[in-house]
Formats: C-alpha cells, sequence, structure tokens
C-alpha cells in the first residue's frame, strides 16, 4: 500500500485495526499486538505483530513514504477480498497490490 492517510502514522489506530482485521476474517488472536515505532532517518516506520491461532499476522511501514506492508499468514483460509476491503477503508492507499501465495 503506498501513499496512504494519516492511520498508517498511528500506533493506536494500526493495533485497533488489527484487532478489527483478526476479526472481520475470522481468525483468533493469541495475545495482544504488538506495534512500535523505531528505525532511522528515512527508514523510522511501525512494525506491528499480532499472533493467531493459526500463524501471524505482520505489519511494517514507512513514515516519510507512507507506505505499508501486510503479511496475513494463515493455514485457514480467509478472503482476500476482505482483507483488501480493510485496507482500502482504514488507509485509503494510493496504489494497492497484493499477491496471494497457496501453501501445499
Amino acid at each position: 500500500m503506498v501513499d496512504c492517510n494519516d492511520n498508517i502514522l498511528s500506533i493506536a489506530f494500526v493495533k485497533q485495526w488489527i484487532g478489527q482485521l483478526v476479526n472481520d476474517i475470522d481468525m483468533v488472536a493469541f495475545g495482544e499486538c504488538h506495534c512500535y515505532r523505531f528505525g532511522e532517518g528515512d527508514e523510522v516506520g511501525l512494525s506491528a505483530v499480532q499472533l493467531i491461532m493459526t500463524s501471524s499476522i505482520t505489519l511494517h511501514t514507512n513514515d516519510s513514504c507512507r507506505e505499508g506492508y501486510l503479511d496475513v499468514f494463515s493455514c485457514k483460509d480467509y478472503s482476500e477480498d476482505q482483507v483488501m476491503d480493510s485496507i482500502n477503508k482504514a488507509f485509503s492507499p494510493r496504489r494497492l497490490e497484493y499477491q496471494t501465495v497457496i501453501r501445499e
């Protein structure tokens, strides 16, 4: 996701959004979402990790470019369209690309 709105800069918003995403795609959170801002120079951004019973959801962002990189990794099936809709509503990216990898 590229050129997102101000929500991509907020730790509180990202944690709340990931919690909602877990529910929206019918997953079960394991523990709380951890989200921190760190880095140096042009590489400052957020990293968030939410363990789920079937694996994890991770998000890495870049503040200066307002970019985000999301990985929803799960042994349980979920709707990619639902994830894309959630991203669009939450972050309003100018461009959104995704790739689905099916494990066998």
